[in-house]
């Protein structure tokens, strides 16, 4: 069994359950993507999906937690990793259904878009839930793929 290597970067924040965390988060990750070298057009993708990711969890999982949101990103040669970790109630954004696709502009409804923009640009997405909490990690592989 091959050993995982260590990542060449990695930092570790906290983040509470509200909205005016997302800038913050953005910010954060901003100066950790070129102070790592990350290419700024994927790390345009990433900032997005993680303010995707955050603000799912602020909205949908704030009523259950009791503590803050922590992520840990992390960044190797081949890629940007980020870990999202909260209290919240559970829930796997990996096996989340898509938006049906035959909706019309009379019959669709606003939101929704989070997970699928996840989706279409990680190039992973991983859940686990333990001991009551959840870990959602996504990666991206360094260049266009």
């Amino acid at each position: 069994m091959t050993e995982a290597l260590p990542p060449q970067a990695r930092a570790i924040r906290d983040f509470r359950h509200d909205d005016a965390e997302l800038r913050r988060m953005s910010e954060w990750f901003r100066e950790f993507a070129r102070s790592t070298g990350f290419p700024p057009d994927r790390a345009l993708d990433f900032e997005l999906c993680l303010n995707e990711l955050l603000a799912n969890t602020i909205r949908h999982g704030r009523d259950g937690a009791k503590r803050d949101v922590r992520i840990t990103l992390e960044q190797d040669a081949p890629s940007m990793r980020a870990t999202i970790e909260d209290d919240g109630p559970p829930f796997d954004p990996s096996t989340a259904a898509d938006r049906p696709s035959n909706q019309t502009l009379e019959t669709m409804r606003p939101g929704g878009w989070g997970i699928p923009i996840v989706h279409a640009f990680a190039n992973e997405i991983r859940y686990e839930r333990r001991d009551g909490w959840n870990r959602v990690t996504i990666a991206m592989i360094t260049s266009n793929p």
